[in-house]
C-alpha cells in the first residue's frame, strides 16, 4: 500500500510540475507536425519505447501519426503472426493499419547478429517519407535504449534519410541503466526540470491513463508476452515517459 500510494503521488507531482510547462510543451516544432513517423525496429518496439510519444502526440497534437517498422520480427520463424499483432497494437494506441507498415527485406531481418546497412534504412524510410508527405520522424538514438544493433541502425538510417531530405528528426534518448528500471521514481520534478533546461530536447509525458493504453497495446503481442516482458512493462521508465532530442 506505502509503494501504490508513493507510485500516486509521484505521478500526481510531475504531472502538475509538467503541465504547468505545457504551454512552451505545446509550441515544440514535434507537435506543430502535420505528419509523423515513428520508426521502430521490431513489433513491439511502438509500445515498449515510444508509448509516452504516441499518447502524448494524439493528446497534444493534430498530426496524423504514421508507423513504419523496419522488420516483421521474425527471428524466431514468427514474422507472420508478429506483423498481425503490431497491426492490433497500433489500433489500441490510435494509429490505424493504413498507417502503419511493417518491410520483410531480405536486408533488414531481424536479430542481434544481423547488421543492416543505413543505406537500405535511409532508402525505405525516404520511400515511405515522400509517400506518406512526413514531415517529423521520431526513432531511437545511437545507443538504440537496450544497444540493440537493429535499433541503432534504425537510427543511422533515418539519420542519413534526414541528411538527404527535408524533414525533421527527434531521437528517442537512451538512459543510463540505473534509471531505465525504476518506472514513475524517474519522474520526479528535478528529473523533468533537467530535460526542459536541455537544448532541443522534449519531455514527452504519457497522460493519465495512457499507461493503461500502452499496457494492453503489448498485451496484443501474445507471442512475446514471457515473464520478464511483463516486468519490463511494470518498472521501465520508458512505459511512462520518454526524452527526444533533435538528431
Amino acid at each position: 500500500m506505502v509503494i501504490v500510494l508513493l507510485c500516486v503521488f509521484l505521478v500526481a507531482s510531475v504531472l502538475v510540475y509538467s503541465y504547468h510547462s505545457l504551454a512552451h510543451f505545446q509550441q515544440s516544432p514535434a507537435l506543430q507536425s502535420r505528419s509523423t513517423l515513428i520508426v521502430t525496429a521490431h513489433p513491439d518496439d511502438e509500445c515498449m519505447f515510444f508509448g509516452p510519444t504516441i499518447a502524448a502526440l494524439r493528446s497534444h497534437s493534430k498530426t496524423r501519426i504514421h508507423l513504419l517498422c523496419l522488420s516483421t520480427g521474425n527471428a524466431d520463424g514468427l514474422g507472420t503472426q508478429r506483423k498481425k499483432e503490431l497491426v492490433k497494437s497500433c489500433q489500441v494506441l490510435g494509429i490505424q493499419p493504413a498507417q502503419v507498415k511493417s518491410l520483410d527485406h531480405p536486408d533488414l531481418q531481424d536479430g542481434m547478429n544481423q547488421t543492416w546497412s543505413s543505406s537500405v534504412v535511409a532508402a525505405a524510410v525516404k520511400n515511405y517519407v515522400v509517400k506518406n508527405k512526413i514531415d517529423t520522424v521520431i526513432t531511437f538514438d545511437d545507443h538504440g535504449v537496450s544497444g540493440h544493433p537493429n535499433h541503432i541502425a534504425a537510427y543511422n538510417g533515418a539519420k542519413q534519410a534526414a541528411s538527404e531530405g527535408s524533414f525533421k528528426l527527434y531521437k528517442l534518448v537512451s538512459i543510463p541503466l540505473v534509471r531505465k528500471y525504476i518506472g514513475v521514481a524517474d519522474l520526479m520534478p528535478i528529473t523533468v526540470q533537467q530535460v526542459l533546461n536541455k537544448h532541443h530536447h522534449l519531455l514527452m509525458l504519457a497522460p493519465p491513463g495512457a499507461y493503461l493504453i500502452s499496457h494492453k497495446a503489448m498485451r496484443q503481442h501474445a507471442s512475446q508476452l514471457v515473464w520478464f516482458r511483463w516486468l519490463y512493462v511494470t518498472f521501465s521508465r520508458y512505459m511512462y515517459v520518454n526524452e527526444l532530442a533533435i538528431a
